[in-house]
């Protein structure tokens, strides 16, 4: 489609990363799972959807377009609801759960397996959605999939819209009724809380000179590694390493389960630690686990494999207000504002506790935030789009991302439950489809709970399920660790 380049409603694109996705092939698109507390009323919710902010929101009304001069730009387009509804009809779990009790079984024990059978359904559809269905081009880049049967909604939206952030801040926006501010313009105080981690996140800005010094150094030893990558650099091979072309094997996917008062509680124990140090030192430490079985050679200890964390550019951390969605610009603007620390997680034998592997983690975070890494990351694609075109961005983006073993997301969703057609949200779930790692790990807190998609090349990890086992049973430890006094941290 080609367009004059100054046509009305139009607005050119500006994130590097917003670009970069466009371009990549696979495409990556946000796969949203919600599981619902009733039976799904499709009317009742595209009736809810449709009286929202989200239809009202530029992105989810626009296409994605290049005009003649070579610039990409988003196009204001009539919404038909319709055309973005797409419903699936389910019957094998309940003929399942019917000849399942031919047997005596408690309630409990039935209620668990047709929970846990819901979920592998659910996940399959996911992991079938990371090759076999696109997002068509001449309507908005989104989709909704009711799953009935199975009372949960599939929220696809192509990575170009917006990220992760931006999603959760509108599901909150649009329906946490109890996530308001007052009257006076004042905000809650769990936004209150997540300001004044942001401010103390930002305290060596203080420290002068020295403290500029220490930024600049870090900067350069953590960006050297970008062209070493770029020039071939890989992470040694392991039984978790992708092959060439991995984002478009077929995939699996497992749901691991958290409570958050279990994560805060060893964050109680580990002074100035964030749920990120916690999650990271979980993977790293349920990654050592999983090697130490499934490796059929030994590997040597210490051994580096490198991720890539999703980073927030954002001034502002707390999800925004309903009028902050609606802008481009400010502390907290919509769209992908985002990039990448290329994190160092190492594999231990076993000698390690489990959360030394948390304060590891913690220590080499700090230094990651203290550097500009995730900045000159950001600025260096977009310049490289600029001046060698987005193919160009794309093949670098692909060389590192390729080299690297694993991706990691950690999204912070609605604090609240929220409701949609007056039907409770009992979770939400995200997965990111087209990564070129045979391993990727999206973690989302909502309502009290943090449920971790481990999204796998299933030719690759042939037993995700063991995989998550080994996450859980790394923060169990951690959890049962804090107890001790021997093992707690104490505060400098």
């Amino acid at each position: 489609m080609v367009m004059a380049c100054m046509e009305e409603d139009t607005e050119v694109v500006k994130s590097p990363f917003t670009r970069l996705y466009r371009h990549r092939k696979p495409e990556e698109i946000i796969n949203c799972a919600m599981g619902f507390k009733y039976p799904l009323d499709v009317e009742a919710v595209k009736a809810a959807i449709s009286a929202s902010l989200m239809v009202q929101h530029p992105r989810f009304s626009s296409l994605y377009l290049r005009d003649h001069c070579g610039r990409d730009r988003w196009k204001r387009v009539p919404l038909n609801i319709d055309d973005h509804i797409i419903i699936h009809h389910h019957h094998h779990l309940n003929n399942t759960t019917a000849n399942a009790n031919t047997t005596t079984t408690s309630a409990s024990t039935t209620t668990a397996t047709e929970d846990s059978d819901q979920e592998a359904i659910i996940n399959a559809y996911l992991a079938d959605f990371a090759l076999s269905s696109l997002l068509r081009e001449d309507r908005p880049l989104w989709e909704l999939h009711f799953l009935m049967g199975l009372n949960c909604v599939i929220l696809r939206v192509h990575h170009v819209v917006g990220d992760g952030l931006s999603l959760m801040a509108m599901l909150s926006a649009c329906f946490d009724s109890k996530r308001k501010v007052d009257k006076a313009g004042n905000i809650t105080e769990h936004q209150q809380q997540q300001q004044k981690l942001d401010h103390r996140q930002r305290e060596w800005r203080d420290k002068g000179m020295w403290g500029l010094m220490k930024s600049i150094w870090l900067t350069i030893i953590f960006m050297a590694e970008v062209p070493a990558r770029i020039l071939g650099v890989k992470d040694k091979r392991t039984v978790i390493s992708g092959g060439k072309g991995v984002e478009l094997w077929p995939r699996k996917l497992v749901t691991v389960k958290f409570k958050l008062e279990d994560i805060n509680s060893i964050k109680k124990a580990i002074p100035r630690a964030t749920t990120n140090d916690i999650l990271l030192g979980v993977i790293s430490c349920g990654l050592s686990k999983y090697l130490n079985v499934q490796s059929p050679k030994a590997l040597q200890d210490n051994l580096k494999l490198t991720c890539a964390l999703m980073v927030n550019l954002r001034k502002d951390f707390r999800l925004q207000e309903e009028s902050s969605l609606m802008k481009s610009g400010g502390r907290s603007p919509w769209g992908n504002k985002i990039s990448v620390f290329l994190l160092p997680i190492h594999y231990c034998k076993g000698s390690l506790s489990p959360l030394e592997h948390v304060r590891r983690m913690r220590k080499i975070m700090n230094q990651k935030k203290q550097s500009f890494e995730a900045q000159m990351l950001s600025n260096s694609i977009s310049l490289s789009n600029s001046l060698l075109g987005p193919t160009v961005g794309n093949w670098f983006y692909n060389r590192i991302g390729s080299s690297l073993t694993l991706s990691v997301s950690n999204i912070i969703g609605p604090q609240e439950e929220i409701v949609i057609a007056g039907n409770p949200v009992t979770y939400v779930r995200v997965s990111v489809c087209g990564s070129p790692q045979a391993i990727t790990l999206h973690l989302v807190s909502y309502a009290g709970r943090a449920d971790l998609q481990v999204l796998v090349a299933k030719d690759i990890i042939h037993n995700p399920e063991f995989l998550g086992d080994c996450f859980k049973e790394s923060l169990l430890e951690m959890k049962n660790a804090v107890r001790s006094p021997s093992n707690i941290e104490k505060d400098r």
